[in-house]
């Protein structure tokens, strides 16, 4: 037991490190694109930045799952790699068919990696949110001054043919 605890601290601050990382680099990109200087981007260009950030986000997990998955079958709990990975994705998701288990004194790494899933979940969910919360008030600031600048120009041109 003592072993499977050991282990699992050390999977799940691999798996924090690899998410920390990924999301450190990913907002780093998102400070530096064009979105930051032209707030004027269309719809499909904000819905192909969101679908470039959930790909890459998704694929930190996948990451994550693999390197859980790694691990079970490094250990021999699973017969080949792929049944150590679709273990891994059940229980990271906790979603946890039950038809595929580890050993008993092995069994509640798939819990502890269930919590490390639901944790890096959230906080995927909570960047996204700044995001997205980031991308509406971007666009609402650029319709509330260009709305400004046009009664301003109205009220300049009304004053000159006056």
């Amino acid at each position: 037991m003592l072993r499977g605890l050991i282990a699992s601290f050390i999977l799940v601050s691999l798996c924090v490190v690899i998410h920390s990382l990924g999301l450190v680099l990913l907002a780093d990109w998102l400070i530096n694109h064009p979105l930051r200087t032209n707030p004027q981007f269309s719809i499909r260009r904000y819905t192909s930045l969101l679908i470039s950030v959930f790909a890459f986000i998704t694929l930190l997990h996948l990451v994550e799952t693999v390197v859980w998955a790694g691990f079970y079958y490094w250990w021999g709990h699973f017969r080949d790699f792929e049944t150590s990975w679709y273990f891994s994705l059940g229980s990271y998701t906790t979603i946890g068919y039950g038809d595929v288990l580890l050993p008993a004194m092995w069994r509640m790494l798939g819990g502890i990696e269930g919590i490390n899933g639901v944790l890096l979940c959230g906080l995927s969910t909570a960047f996204l949110f700044v995001i997205v919360n980031n991308m509406f008030r971007t666009r609402w600031r650029h319709r509330s001054t260009r709305s400004t600048s046009e009664a301003e120009t109205t009220l300049v041109s009304d004053r000159t043919s006056s």
